[in-house]
């Protein structure tokens, strides 16, 4: 005869063996999301709701590239990361502790005004920006901004001529998205005069077609030359949706490769320094893994060209990939952002 009660006994110990393994397992889980979206060396933390952001005091420049998915009416099924009204919220709060805020894929209006209202509330009178779309013209798409507590000065944008067709990949094709590049030519702040000032270019590449990707490569070139003044620094940021791992970085003809040379063409006399591998050589700095770093592929970027001898420039200070993990969404984008600190050293 079998013994029943000895086998439910054993039964139930198994169960709550289990039990607490499936507890445990989450608990560590949760914990590691957690650690993983605590602020790192060099990272910003949240800024308090009401809590105002003095002015820039001109001496450092604190940066962030940050694609942030708000696909656009039915194309936000589309987002990995659901809940953008949370996200917008969440994001602009952290983004507040910066001097330059460059975005991509704000397509869509409402998340895309509750981030920039997260950031004029904590910027107040010192609140600047630009976007396409613009608010009177939806058509446009763009998903670009720029947004920067020191006064614009100029501002442009170009359309891309360009790009894969709505026939071919439906709603997610870039010919819907409309991508191109914005312009900011943005005030140094502090008590310096109006003439010191940093170029800023915020960019989104084609995502589906090489061969449109190289015509993008010559026209945003062309268009930082056109914008660009040769005797101030020159920022360069965005999605690029061009691999820039090591590897690629070490084939010369690769399309990393290609691209920066033809960055360079505007500026020929300054080339541009690409942050990441300078300051991080051989690591591989991913980001459309939010996870780690060190797994996926680097396509967000953040260049600098600085002007000639005698000039004011910005020296980078560091660089570093933030995944913006959220234990509520899992991460606050698809993308991780890259962020730049750098130091303005005035002209010898």
């Amino acid at each position: 005869m079998k013994n029943h009660t000895s086998n439910g006994r054993r039964a139930g110990v198994v169960c709550r063996g289990l039990l607490l393994s499936t507890l445990l397992a989450v608990v560590t889980l949760s914990r590691a999301i957690v650690r993983a979206d605590e602020p790192q060396p060099g990272a910003v933390s949240a800024t308090p709701a009401g809590v105002s952001v003095p002015a820039s005091d001109g001496k450092t420049l604190k940066v962030i590239t940050y694609n942030v998915q708000f696909l656009p009416g039915p194309g936000a099924i589309a987002n990995k990361r659901k809940n953008p009204l949370y996200r917008a919220q969440q994001a602009g709060r952290l983004l507040a502790q910066f001097d330059l805020v460059g975005l991509n894929e704000v397509f869509e209006r409402k998340p895309r005004d509750l981030l920039l209202e997260q950031l004029r509330q904590a910027w107040g009178a010192n609140y600047q920006d630009v976007v396409i779309p613009k608010p009177n013209d939806e058509r446009f798409m763009g998903g670009l901004a720029i947004a920067g507590r020191s006064e614009f000065l100029q501002t442009h944008h170009m359309l891309f001529s360009q790009a894969s067709s709505v026939k071919k990949y439906g709603f997610l094709a870039d010919g819907f998205a409309a991508k191109g590049v914005l312009h900011a030519r943005v005030w140094r702040g502090g008590q310096f005069p109006k003439t010191e000032f940093v170029d800023v270019f915020v960019t989104h590449l084609e995502s589906k077609e090489a061969g449109v990707r190289d015509v993008q490569y010559r026209e945003l070139s062309d268009f930082v030359r056109q914008h660009a003044d040769p005797g101030h620094p020159v920022i360069v940021m965005g999605d690029m949706n061009t691999r820039g791992n090591p590897s690629y970085q070490e084939q010369s003809d690769s399309p990393y490769n290609r691209m920066l040379a033809i960055y360079n063409e505007a500026r020929p006399e300054r080339p541009f320094q690409d942050l990441w591998p300078t300051l991080h050589p051989g690591q591989l700095g991913g980001t459309n893994e939010q996870e780690s770093s060190e797994i996926g592929n680097r396509i967000d970027y953040i260049f600098v060209s600085n002007p000639p001898a005698g000039h004011s420039q910005l020296k980078p200070q560091s660089v570093r990939v933030n995944g913006y993990l959220d234990p509520k969404v899992v991460a606050l984008s698809d993308h991780s952002a890259v962020e730049a600190d750098f130091e303005w050293v005035d002209g010898q």
